[in-house]
C-alpha cells in the first residue's frame, strides 16, 4: 500500500492484519483506525509504511485513499459521509 492506494487496496490490505483490522472504518472514501490505545511500535509503523497518517484532533490513523480535500469546517465526516467497520465488510465479501 502506499499513499495513493485505492480504497479497495487500502482494506485489502488490512486483511493481513487481523490486529488492526477490527478498529478500521471506512469514513467516505478515506479509511480510520481508532485503536482504544497507543499501537505498538511495529503496527505505528505499519500504518506509516503503509500511507496512514495520524490525526490528532480526530484521534485516529487516517488514509486518505488517493482523494484529497482540504479540511472540513462544518463538523465531523463520519457524521456526513456515514462509516462502516471495515471488519464487517471483509466477512461479509468472504
Amino acid at each position: 500500500m502506499d499513499k495513493h492506494s485505492t480504497t479497495s487496496e487500502v482494506t485489502t490490505g488490512l486483511q493481513q492484519r487481523p490486529d488492526i483490522a477490527p478498529y478500521a472504518r471506512q469514513v467516505g472514501q478515506w479509511v480510520w483506525i481508532e485503536f482504544p490505545g497507543k499501537p505498538n511500535e511495529e503496527t505505528r509503523t505499519y500504518l506509516k509504511q503503509s500511507g496512514f497518517r495520524w490525526n490528532p484532533k480526530r484521534n485516529a490513523w487516517q488514509h486518505a485513499c488517493g482523494v484529497y480535500r482540504r479540511f472540513d469546517k462544518r463538523g465531523d465526516p463520519r457524521l456526513r459521509y456515514g462509516e462502516s467497520y471495515i471488519q464487517a465488510q471483509l466477512e461479509q465479501s468472504a
